[in-house]
């Protein structure tokens, strides 16, 4: 019994020295930052062409309105519709997230595994040109 416990132990330490140094090893793990927030620019303009509004929109985090200040309008410009990560510091005002940007950077888009969103491609084995499924 006393031989089991041993051996239980030092299996127990040798996995935490394998999983310490493979987690410690991998220098392009992300860093996390409560800060960076990730999602799409969306900006929205008036009938001129003059700039009302800019977005983040993240799938997990919600929708944030962007502060319309210097590095705001910055953002718009250059990032319409591309997909950011975003540092700054949010607030709150009526029941809606305000993000002041501090920096950010362009990421590139998440690939979907199931490829483009069209609503025209056809869906499973069968091609443009095949019949429909279930026969002619």
């Amino acid at each position: 019994m006393k031989k089991l416990i041993v051996f239980a132990l030092m299996a127990v330490m040798v996995e935490f020295l394998f999983v310490g140094t493979s987690m410690a090893a991998d220098p392009n793990r992300p860093k996390f930052d409560p800060n960076t927030f990730r999602g799409r620019i969306v900006v929205e303009k008036d009938t001129n062409g003059v700039i009302t509004a800019v977005k983040l929109e993240s799938r997990r985090m919600g929708t944030y309105n962007i502060v319309f200040d210097a590095k705001g309008k910055e953002l718009a410009e250059k990032m319409a519709d591309k997909f950011v990560a975003v540092t700054g510091t949010v607030t709150t005002k009526d029941n809606e997230k305000w993000l002041t940007v501090e920096k950010y950077t362009e990421m590139q888009r998440p690939q979907n595994r199931r490829g483009p969103r069209d609503p025209n491609r056809p869906r499973g084995p069968h091609g443009p040109d095949s019949p429909p499924p279930g026969g002619e």
